[in-house]
């Protein structure tokens, strides 16, 4: 080593935890294409080790991880793993044409990290619109006992304060066990809305027809031209057909005149010719669309989701991955409160609610009290959103329950709360439990303006701007940064400065605009702000000035995928630090390719992370209409990639 890098490190350790390296754990994922039927209708999707959704993958904070792919699909693909930071380790992103070559059918890809997090997160294909079938699975990371979470520490001493029944308890230490317990091993819970169409086909119709998609979410209007035939939890769920002018009776009143005099169909689905929905942004051709699209329904009667839970353990904790494609769930317990204690990996101040809105590709751990009657007790999830009325069940099954007793629900089939005492989680008021600082100015500021261009399946995350699908089949910008710098669809910025990023929504009161839950891959972003309306500054901290009481840069919220509502602006803040990743990738570029130790930032707001990474709405139709860029951070010094994953290596190609 070096001596100008030894003592780079020396300098380190009075800044960072050293913690000893932990043994590499290791899976192996096996793509397949073959015939199921989660709802009960059979279509062909992908299947994961032979099994939809994916195996979870469980292992702890500090952990080196290797995730072998094999595609045995007749397509390309790739696997991302959402959430996870990849400190140093850009290469694993799979992200194709940014920070790897897809993956030929054939072919196999290994990505290795360090597990520098705790919490929930979900592994999901990354090429064309393959979540939609079936591509992905859960990852959960427990807690290092190693290092001091303060943040448990105090997670659990905030929830035995709450707790009404904690003058019952034997003793305080049984409060925090039991909650240490169901942190440590929770039940995973995949929330998704289903098709039966392959995406391909369904990709292939919206274009031909020229369909919008268009969401809304929450009190707004939420409408996608890929109607859902069902709601399913863990892979589980029934298709319904509920009576039309019942649906339609759920809609709020304010929303009523958006319905156009319209009745929902059979399906569910708010007619193709509503103009709200589908626009006038261009001309559409509805004869392109199949009648099972959006009319015909079939009930089937298959088996649903059951969660077994002990009411000797007190305490349960329900992880939520929220990997629909288009609908925003509003997932419920009948009879149970929920403690909602960490949103995107991160625990917030714990917030009691009746109910919860998913956002596509959020992640939502809420902890239960299992102090009810032993029963059978629904779990609802169903869509929020005006574009659809569909539903899906699971059952919270307490051990030697009594089936008969089911208790009452919070929210209706449409989604809606049952009565004004229902609470359901406000996203805008998420606290962070052990809040960090930003800085107070930014070094770099990008304003991007969000919308639909030129086709009415068509989205831009920077004006007039799409990022076309073709360029997952090109030379991934992880390799030449420097070719890339100056492209319209790229956002860079330089080693050791933090960065701004100001979305604006663009949209009019005739054409409803979706909210767009815009997710940036690696490190979190502080939400410094949000606004109704058009963003007239050109900075943060010219914004300050005019409205201060709109911006938190004192202990805001950390995100990994904040939603947007139109019109309206968002402004988040994140840094950029390349040193500690090019000691990493001295490490990764040795000949065991193994790192030989761990490092831990005291500081959440400072990131490892740089290189090649992507920002995009996850909603999947729009991130496959172009609403997206990648992201080549401190591309003035850009640290060498690992042979295997560079030009000459070979993962990634057929065998």
């Amino acid at each position: 080593m070096r001596p100008s890098i030894f003592f780079c490190f020396i300098g380190l350790g009075a800044a960072l935890n050293f913690v000893p390296p932990r043994p590499t754990k290791k899976f192996e994922l096996n793509l397949t294409w073959g015939t199921k039927a989660p709802d009960g209708v059979e279509r062909q999707q992908a299947l994961i080790n032979g099994q939809f959704p994916g195996p979870p993958l469980i292992f702890d904070e500090g952990d080196n991880v290797e995730v072998t792919v094999n595609n045995f699909l007749p397509f390309n693909t790739t696997m991302h793993w959402h959430g996870i930071e990849q400190q140093g380790t850009s290469w694993s992103d799979g992200v194709p044409g940014v920070s790897q070559r897809l993956i030929a059918p054939g072919g196999r890809f290994v990505s290795k990290f360090t597990a520098t997090q705790y919490g929930t997160y979900w592994y999901h294909s990354h090429c064309a619109g393959q979540i939609m079938d079936g591509l992905y699975g859960s990852i959960y990371i427990r807690f290092a006992h190693t290092h001091p979470h303060r943040n448990l520490t105090h997670l659990r001493r905030e929830l035995s304060t709450y707790d009404p029944d904690r003058e019952k308890l034997p003793q305080t230490w049984l409060a925090h066990f039991q909650i240490n317990n169901a942190i440590r091993d929770p039940k995973l819970l995949m929330i998704s809305d289903w098709f039966h169409n392959t995406s391909e086909e369904l990709r292939d119709i919206a274009v031909s027809a020229n369909l919008d998609t268009l969401s809304i979410v929450r009190k707004w209007a939420h409408k996608d031209s890929r109607c859902a035939d069902s709601i399913l939890i863990n892979g589980k769920g029934r298709v319904r057909c509920v009576d039309s002018a019942y649906l339609t009776s759920l809609t709020a009143a304010p929303l009523a005149p958006l319905l156009q005099g319209m009745n929902y169909t059979a399906k569910g689905c708010l007619p193709v010719g509503n103009t709200y929905a589908q626009t006038t942004f261009s001309q559409h051709n509805y004869t392109a669309i199949p009648p099972s699209m959006f009319d015909q329904c079939i009930a089937t009667e298959t088996v649903e989701e059951v969660i077994k839970v002990d009411a000797r353990k007190g305490w349960v904790s329900l992880n939520l991955i929220g990997s629909a494609s288009i609908s925003v769930p509003t997932v419920s317990i009948n009879n149970h409160s929920l403690w909602v204690y960490e949103v995107d990996g991160r625990y917030i101040v714990p917030t009691k609610v009746d109910a919860l809105t998913l956002s596509n590709g959020g992640r939502y751990s809420v902890l239960v009290k299992l102090n009810n009657t032993p029963g059978n007790y629904l779990i609802t999830a169903a869509n929020a959103g005006l574009n659809q009325k569909v539903a899906g069940y699971g059952t919270f099954s307490y051990v030697n329950g009594d089936p008969s007793v089911v208790g009452k629900p919070s929210i209706n089939y449409g989604g809606n709360s049952m009565s004004t005492d229902v609470i359901v989680f406000d996203e805008n008021k998420i606290k962070p439990l052990i809040p960090s600082r930003p800085s107070k100015e930014a070094d770099q500021t990008y304003l991007l303006t969000i919308g639909r261009i030129e086709k009415a399946w068509k989205w831009s995350l920077n004006g007039d701007h799409s990022y076309g699908l073709s360029l997952e089949s090109e030379k991934p910008m992880l390799w030449d940064p420097q070719s890339y710098a100056d492209s319209d669809l790229v956002i860079t910025t330089k080693n050791d400065t933090w960065v701004d990023i100001i979305f604006a929504v663009f949209g009019n009161a005739s054409t409803l605009q979706p909210g767009h839950p815009i997710h940036k891959h690696s490190n979190l972003v502080y939400i410094l702000g949000a606004g109704m309306g058009e963003f007239k500054w050109t900075s943060v901290a010219e914004a300050q000035q005019e409205i201060p009481e709109m911006f938190n840069l004192v202990d805001p919220p950390m995100r990994a995928l904040p939603a947007l509502l139109s019109p309206s602006w968002l402004a988040v803040r994140y840094h950029v630090s390349l040193l500690f990743t090019l000691l990493l990738s001295l490490f990764f570029s040795s000949e065991n390719q193994e790192a030989k130790m761990y490092l831990i930032v005291k500081n959440p707001g400072f990131s490892l992370t740089s290189q090649a990474f992507f920002l995009h709405c996850h909603i999947d139709p729009h991130l496959t209409g172009g609403m997206a860029l990648a992201i080549l951070d401190g591309i003035d010094v850009w640290p060498s990639i690992p042979a295997q994953y560079g030009p000459k290596g070979h993962w990634g190609k057929a065998i």
